[in-house]
């Protein structure tokens, strides 16, 4: 059964929705799921994760049966996660799911959502009526479904269903499950977003003018609508100084980042540019993210994270958790007790470097675009390798980068992870202003180009709005935290 539907998966007889990208819905010919269980392992707390349960995102295809439907379709799989020990129950199984679009009322579209078991057992064949019959996950064993999303348009004509399905900017599905069995029995949730607008990555990039000044901040930013055909603009930031902020769709753990590279940035790269890779964006593609509903913070993070000022991410107790789950309690509790005593002694940010880089580098509840703006966000894993790929299959210097708006003022920014031929300092002058910006623009790749020739003036120049930077700080000079 599972052979059969895989095929159907992946070569369905339906139009694919979005044939311009199908890497993003690849079906199961999409490698980078593969490893998504280890990924998620990676995150999860060390000891029965999920109570022993753990549900994949899976792969995922998108088609067009008719005119009037766009329809998703997934299989997740449910694994045991108790290191061979015992059995696990997965009596219960609930999917819904909702469509988000920035521009447009959703009133007259339609979302079903239908969960299909693929048990290798024949007795525990799908039943007509939908029901989940309570099944046994056995020790090392996993199980798989099939989730089935059609959202339907009910306009008054086809050309107003299709502006409705051009709108759309996503799909968030919410997986509730129960998991069942020595623990007690305790209700699971797996989120999975799954994007539904893909701007032209075949768009010209226009050059900037260089007039001698600045105007990173003066020009229009045509880039904040992820779908839009308008052409791209690089930016001037310094004399010889030039960024290209790359739109993408909302980047979800389907994507392979050496994939989105070549369809969005390759065709704008030449010898000698750089290519900057936020670090948020990066965690969503390997998955990295936690819905509230599915942490149970402990006395650790509950204590702990009260010692932090509001702004911070770790200063609730979900956050703290997805800390304590990744570093251990003990690691956690040791770096609060000597950043208690560090900050007695006038030291700040003690407790930062002592937990590890993780914690860094977590974005809380509000700190991503929707629909992970509900959702913590973790910092990104194996980045030197992804750094290393991108630079071996693309033939471009890639940087994976931490800076958001703050970091004019404050004048920091994190380089996580660089390939072979990137110029640190030349990255850090031409992001130092966040030129992707922060909010809703969906631009998480900057192409950086700069004149060789120049590069001496670059890094002064640089360096000079670094000691500006110091000198508005030692006047006092304040900033609002967003």
């Amino acid at each position: 059964r599972r052979a059969t539907f895989a095929i159907a998966l992946s070569a369905s007889s339906a139009p694919d929705a979005f044939p311009a990208n199908r890497a993003t819905y690849a079906g199961e010919s999409n490698l980078w799921v593969t490893q998504e269980l280890p990924r998620l392992l990676e995150m999860l707390p060390r000891r029965r994760p999920c109570d022993g349960l753990v549900l994949t995102r899976g792969a995922w295809s998108a088609t067009r049966p008719d005119a009037a439907t766009l329809r998703l379709r997934g299989v997740m799989r449910f694994h045991n996660a108790t290191n061979g020990r015992f059995d696990v129950f997965v009596p219960e199984v609930e999917a819904s799911c909702r469509v988000l679009s920035k521009t447009h009322a959703l009133d007259a579209l339609a979302v079903t959502t239908r969960v299909t078991p693929m048990h290798a057992d024949d007795e525990f064949a799908p039943r007509a009526d939908g029901y989940w019959e309570a099944y046994i996950v056995p020790k090392s064993g996993s199980t798989a479904m099939e989730v089935v999303v059609d959202v339907t348009g009910f306009g008054a004509s086809r050309a107003e269903d299709e502006a409705l399905f051009n709108s759309l900017d996503a799909a968030w599905l919410k997986v509730s499950y129960v998991a069942y069995g020595n623990h007690g029995r305790t209700t699971q949730e797996q989120r999975v977003v799954l994007p539904l607008k893909f701007p032209d990555p075949n768009v010209v990039a226009i050059e900037a003018k260089e007039t001698g000044a600045e105007n990173e901040e003066e020009e229009e930013d045509e880039t904040s609508d992820a779908a839009s055909s308008a052409p791209l603009r690089w930016r001037l930031v310094k004399p010889g100084l030039r960024v290209l902020c790359v739109p993408t769709h909302l980047l979800c753990h389907l994507d392979d980042p050496v994939s989105v590279v070549e369809r969005y940035v390759r065709r704008h790269a030449r010898a000698g540019d750089m290519l900057c890779m936020g670090e948020t964006p990066l965690a969503a593609m390997q998955g990295r993210v936690r819905h509230p509903a599915s942490v149970k913070p402990g006395l650790v993070a509950r204590l702990v994270c009260r010692l932090f000022n509001r702004f911070s991410s770790v200063a609730t107790a979900c956050g703290m958790q997805c800390l304590v789950d990744v570093a251990g309690s003990v690691r956690v509790l040791v770096a609060a007790a000597l950043a208690v005593v560090a900050r007695l002694v006038g030291v700040k940010g003690a407790f930062y470097r002592l937990a590890g880089t993780q914690a860094n580098l977590i974005d809380d509840v509000s700190g991503q675009i929707p629909p992970y703006d509900q959702s913590v966000t973790l910092g990104p894993v194996r980045v030197p390798e992804t750094v290393r790929a991108v630079f071996e299959k693309c033939a471009l210097p890639c940087a994976v980068v931490d800076v958001n708006d703050l970091s004019r003022v404050t004048g920091e920014m994190q380089i996580l992870g660089k390939s072979e031929g990137v110029d640190e300092d030349i990255v850090r002058v031409a992001l130092l202003r966040n030129p992707q910006g922060n909010g809703d623009q969906q631009t998480p790749l900057v192409l950086v180009r700069h004149d060789p020739d120049r590069r001496d003036a670059i890094v002064e120049a640089g360096r000079a709005d670094e000691r500006e930077r110091k000198e508005r700080r030692r006047r006092g000079v304040k900033y609002a935290q967003k």
